[in-house]
């Protein structure tokens, strides 16, 4: 591999981690979420500015993530390792709860039929359906690594 195919493959995985990054905010942080920047930034001592800059794509160190995946959903900080084919797994598990998997997964299956009913999923219903597959991954990850 030449150092020019390295730097591409990273700015490639730079660019999708700070776009994703900008969508995890929008759907995990702010108006309309059960975070609000102001409750974040009192729990974690991140100032709302600095949180507001990387709401916006500004890049994010790594010891920001790891503060905040204490404060968000384990989807929300999975968005942004999914680039590097990876996810976030506590180290300390706790039981699977099996079902909350069972009606997380066949809520997952229901909404696939809803959006396929009329023959095909457009580009508003794949978002959905990603954000609740996200949800369910989670799920199913604190089960298959106890």
């Amino acid at each position: 591999m030449t150092r020019d195919s390295i730097m591409s493959t990273e700015s490639r995985i730079a660019q999708e981690v700070a776009e994703r990054q900008v969508m995890m905010f929008s759907m995990f942080v702010g108006p309309g979420t059960p975070m609000t920047r102001a409750a974040l930034s009192v729990r974690t001592g991140i100032p709302e500015s600095t949180l507001k800059s990387y709401a916006n794509g500004a890049a994010m160190p790594l010891h920001v993530a790891l503060v905040l995946r204490k404060f968000l959903p384990r989807e929300a900080m999975n968005m942004l390792t999914e680039p590097g084919d990876v996810r976030f797994t506590p180290i300390e598990q706790s039981e699977a709860c099996w079902d909350g998997i069972a009606a997380a997964a066949s809520g997952l299956v229901a909404e696939v039929c809803v959006a396929r009913s009329d023959g095909k999923i457009d580009h508003v219903e794949a978002a959905k359906l990603k954000t609740r597959a996200r949800a369910v991954i989670a799920q199913l990850s604190d089960a298959v690594d106890e």
